[in-house]
């Protein structure tokens, strides 16, 4: 029998590139040369097994792609397609390195399962870009996308779900993925947290680049009060603003109703949850599951339940992130990813691996 085995890669939050001393502020991946080590050693010690490599969303962060310097909230396919071109010409050895795990054996395959930062992997010209750059063909049957349900179900009882699908800001609407009534062309039905980031997060990220980079956010804001008064003053009164024109907006006002409003907010304030207690919900419902993997919280760990035959790992994210709370306090710029091997019995092992690779003997500062 064959060996199997999935590579769970998550939350790169891969953007349009860095130029040559013009610091991209947008930008949170300066991991192309690791990521690469990391596909080209995998893809040699697993030589000619059966692999899957399961892209599980915020892989590229478009929500952060600029369209001729603005972060349009109408995100239509042709303003899709020419995120993902400019994220794939910026990161070219993240291409290689993508072409050559398909490369390195006779059963290699890629799965993509998109995020709330790459929503717009649900629109086909997208896909079928993505595709064609990395396989040379448009429709290649090495290359799958879930876009129809937020997660992903293998062998042995295992569920990869991204994550963002368990909080109301995040949340897609998988019974209307686009708005197309009244419009001239279909646009992403965008969750809240997305329209947050692209009016309120991206217009202070040149003033603060590390606005993004710190978890829980509202802890930030608070203090921020403190240290950056004038500063935090201007960026929640623009938060106010936001909320008010988005309920406002003929767009957006027939999807944002006031009902159950304590509840909603009590879920944005909370930002990031660890989705722990998500994942006993998933076991207690389901009880031939027996692992579930996510992402999205940006904070790698491992859980077991039972005597050990039921696991949660999370495989955190490649940015650079500073951790508030006190169970993670501390800055991480680990770099993880989610391994599964199954035993000849069919029995999935689930792993967390952490990936160090070989360090740069230097590398430009970017803010």
């Amino acid at each position: 029998m064959q060996k199997r085995t999935k590579i769970v890669l998550s939350d790169l939050h891969i953007g349009t590139g860095h130029a040559k001393g013009r610091p991209n502020f947008f930008e949170d991946f300066v991991d192309d040369d690791r990521l690469a080590q990391l596909l080209g050693r995998l893809s040699q010690q697993l030589g000619d097994e059966d692999v899957e490599l399961i892209i599980n969303g915020d892989f590229f962060d478009l929500l952060k792609a600029p369209v001729n310097g603005l972060f349009p909230e109408a995100i239509t396919e042709s303003i899709g397609t020419l995120k993902v071109e400019l994220c794939l010409r910026g990161h070219p050895k993240v291409v290689e390195a993508l072409r050559a795990f398909l490369r390195g054996g006779k059963a290699r395959r890629i799965t993509y399962l998109p995020g709330n930062h790459d929503m717009e992997l649900i629109f086909p010209s997208v896909r079928r870009l993505f595709s064609k750059t990395v396989c040379g063909a448009e429709n290649d049957e090495r290359m799958r996308y879930i876009v129809d349900r937020d997660h992903y179900r293998l062998e042995g009882g295992v569920e990869i779900h991204h994550g963002h699908q368990f909080e109301a800001l995040n949340a897609f609407d998988f019974r209307q993925l686009t708005l197309e009534k009244g419009l001239p062309e279909p646009i992403l039905n965008l969750p809240w947290g997305s329209l947050f980031v692209l009016q309120v997060l991206n217009k202070y990220k040149e003033e603060r680049p590390f606005l993004d980079r710190v978890k829980p956010f509202w802890p930030l804001m608070v203090g921020g009060l403190f240290v950056d008064t004038r500063f935090t003053a201007r960026a929640l009164a623009n938060i106010g603003y936001y909320f008010l024109r988005a309920r406002a907006s003929p767009l957006w006002r027939r999807r944002r109703p006031f009902t159950k409003l304590s509840k909603f907010l009590l879920n944005e304030l909370s930002f990031f949850e660890k989705h722990e207690d998500t994942a006993q919900r998933l076991f207690k419902n389901d009880p031939s599951l027996r692992a579930v993997i996510m992402g999205h919280t940006h904070t790698e760990m491992v859980r077991t339940y039972g005597r050990g035959e039921r696991i949660y790992v999370n495989t955190g994210t490649w940015m650079p992130m500073v951790n508030l709370s006190l169970g993670n306090l501390g800055q991480s710029a680990q770099r993880h990813y989610a391994l599964i091997r199954y035993t000849d019995h069919g029995e999935a092992r689930v792993s967390l691996m952490r990936w160090h690779g070989r360090r740069a003997l230097r590398e430009e500062v970017t803010f």
